[in-house]
This record gives structure tokens, sequence and C-alpha cells, in this order.
């Protein structure tokens, strides 16, 4: 009886609309929120359910139209980019072409991931979920990913992260998930254990940055503290001045545990001994600083040269290089030789154009500053690291959160927030 009883009640539930897409809503935030580490199939199958409860009419979501200023310079630049990833190396590939129409599905779906930003991300209710599970997100990736390095001794094996990732790919996780954290810390709304725990958790997640031994990634998160500085008293209305003694006593506790990580670590002292000589040498002697990457980039723009317009398509850059190190070390060398230079140009205009927005949100008090600060600070962190790494055609897990929240300050949940700029 009690079954039967649940059973309507749940029908019951399903033939209203409004939880209907609430229901939605909360599947298509956990797809993003937790899809920087959950496999594709997973997080697939909750795009998939959230699309099944929509009716036919909330598919729609007109968007472009209340688009103006920054956000339509921003939001015509993302579907530029979108449309020339998708059909230009399709057109001017190097590969035959059923394996270039093959290649097409992961800049397909990335697209997608954008077009159901547009239809979930309309309301308050969307914000708040996004928020607290990209909060949940990072907090669970960081714990786990710093446990486990623990119990791996702090490996210096690239490959044997936590969900078959590389370190310089989890460290860009890290590093994009770090300021939910700091959101969740600052944010005067949430409770003071929350935020307790909340800065616990970025000392984590920083000293798991640490042990990537990745000088690029703890480049990208020192951006985004030196950012961080500048725009958390105005999102918050946090003053560092008056919580001296608190931020001191966290500065304190975070120093100490990389300090304790290396004096307790052979490893990781041998790593970061080495990360610091390096670093040292910036001045003196550049191949070292950027561990031989000038030789890398030179080939990489020299490969690009023989296909500026339309690049080599989703081709394995192994086949191409002499030097073998499957990308590029550069975002924006990669976007060049996939899809030419004008690919490129497109790539970094719209990572601009959305920090700006993103930036321009938290200026003038538009929409939650929670969700604007973390999102500008990621695209710091990924602008920063994209200099020296390659995340332009990276895993479908970065790819697709990334790209959906720049999508969201473009989206219908700002609609009311773009008429002022």
């Amino acid at each position: 009886m009690e079954i039967k009883d649940l059973k309507g009640k749940l029908l019951e539930a399903l033939k209203d609309d409004d939880k209907r897409f609430c229901a939605a809503q909360i599947l298509f935030a956990l797809s993003i929120s937790f899809g920087w580490f959950i496999e594709d199939g997973y997080r697939r199958g909750l795009f998939l359910l959230a699309l099944l409860l929509l009716r036919r009419e909330r598919l729609k979501s007109g968007v472009i139209k209340q688009w103006s200023g920054a956000a339509l310079a921003a939001g015509f630049l993302l579907l530029a980019l979108a449309a020339w990833v998708v059909f230009i190396p399709l057109a001017a590939g190097a590969e035959p072409f059923k394996v270039r129409l093959m290649s097409t599905a992961r800049p397909l779906e990335i697209v997608l991931y954008g077009w159901g930003v547009m239809i979930f991300a309309k309301d308050s209710f969307f914000e708040k979920y996004f928020f607290r599970f990209s909060a949940l997100s990072a907090a669970a990736y960081s714990l786990i990913a710093i446990v486990n390095r623990a119990l791996l001794h702090f490996s210096t094996v690239r490959d044997d992260w936590l969900f078959d990732k590389h370190a310089a790919f989890a460290g860009m996780i890290l590093a994009s998930l770090l300021p939910w954290l700091l959101a969740a810390a600052f944010d005067k709304r949430n409770k003071n254990s929350v935020r307790i725990a909340a800065a616990v958790l970025v000392i984590l997640n920083f000293a798991a940055v640490l042990v990537t031994y990745y000088r690029t990634i703890l480049l990208a998160v020192m951006a985004q503290l030196f950012f961080a500085l500048f725009i958390t008293g105005h999102c918050f209305g946090f003053s560092f001045s008056k919580h001296k003694g608190t931020l001191l006593a966290l500065l304190l506790l975070a120093t100490s545990v990389p300090v304790l990580l290396y004096n307790t670590s052979a490893t990781i002292k041998a790593e970061l001994r080495d990360n610091i000589e390096r670093s040292l040498s910036a001045g003196t002697n550049f191949d070292k600083f950027t561990t031989d990457r000038g030789e890398i980039w030179q080939e990489a723009m020299e490969l690009i040269s023989f296909r500026r317009l339309g690049g080599y398509g989703w081709a394995d850059y192994n086949d191409f290089a002499r030097i073998r190190k499957h990308h590029p070390h550069s975002s924006y060398l990669q976007a060049a030789f996939h899809t030419g230079i004008p690919g490129a140009l497109l790539y970094t205009a719209s990572i601009a154009a959305c920090a700006l927005l993103a930036f321009l949100y938290i200026v003038r008090g538009k929409g939650d500053p929670a969700i604007s600060y973390a999102i500008f600070l990621g695209i710091v962190a990924t602008a920063v690291a994209s200099l020296l790494e390659s995340y332009f055609f990276t895993s479908r897990e970065y790819l697709i959160p990334f790209w959906s929240q720049l999508a969201i300050l473009v989206s219908p949940l700002y609609s009311d927030s773009r008429k002022d700029l």
C-alpha cells in the first residue's frame, strides 16, 4: 500500500510542470558541478534525465534577444567560437573526412551543454543549487585528492592521480574548484560552521595543488589569490583589516600544512627544491625556467604557419610534431594548431570577454556575487595556466564544466542584470 502511495505521489509531482522543471534544474546543475571528475556516462545520464523531464515549450530560450552591451559581445564571441570549432576542423582538417566527422562529437557535446545552460539557468532556484553543488564538488575533490596523495606517499608519478587523471589535469581541476571554496568561506550568508569548514578545505586544496609538483598550476592559484584580494571585499562585504587576527591564524595554518609536508616527505622536498630552483632561473636561463618549452613552442608555431587559416582539425599533435609532447604546452598555440589562427583569436577573445563580463557583474553588483566571483577566478586560473599547458582540447570532464560556467554569464539567469551593462 505504501509503495502504491509513493508511486501515486511521484506521478502527481511529475504532472506539475514547475516541479518537473525544478527537478530538471537540479539534475543539470549536478551534471556541471560534478562534471569535473565524474565519468562521461554519468554526466550525460544526468543531462539526458533533465531533458526528459522538460515539456516541449521549456526547450526554448530566446535569451539572445536579451543580450546587450558587454553580454552581447561575450555572447556573440562564444557563438562564433562554437561555430568555428565545430565546422572549420570538419571542413579543413588534415585527417580523412570520416575521422573528422567522428571527431566533431566532443565540440558538439560542449555546444549542447551551452544550449542546456540557456534552458536551465533561469532563476534563483538554479542559482542556489548550482552554487551548493559546486562548493560540495570542490570540497569532495580537494579532500579526496589530498588523502589519495598521502596514501600514495606523495608519489611523483604524474599519471597515478585519482580518477585516472594526469597531475597537470588534476591540478587544473583543483584550481577551477578552489574559487567555490573561497566564496563559501567569505560569504556572510553562510553559517559560521560552513565558512570554517570551507576555509579548512581551501588549505587542503592548496596542499593538493602543491603536491602536483607543477609550477604552472601553482602559478594559476597564485594569480587567483592575487585577484581575490581585490574583489573579495566588494563581493561579500568582507573587511581584511577588521579580521586581521582570524586571517593571520588561517595564514599560519595554511603555511603550516605545506611546511609539514615539506619536512616529512623527502619526495616533496626534492620536487619543491627543483621547482624553486627553476623559478629563480627566470632571468638567467629561459629554457630551464620553462622546462625547455621554448623549443616546443617554436616547433608549434612552425606547424601552425603551414595551416594558418583552418588548422589541422582534431588530429593528433604527435602525428606532425618532431618533439613528442602530445600537445604544444600552450592552450593558445593548441587552439591555433587545431582550429587555425582565427580560432585561437576567438578562443582568447571569448575568455577575455567572459572575464570582463564576470568582473562587471561583480563591480556593479549584478546577480549572485558568489557565482560571478567563482567564475571570474576560475577563468583567471585557466587563462594563466593556458600560457604553459594545453587545456583548449582536453578531456570533456574539464571542458564541459568550464565552458558551461562561461555560458552561465550570458544565460537567462542574468537577463535582468544585463540591462545596465
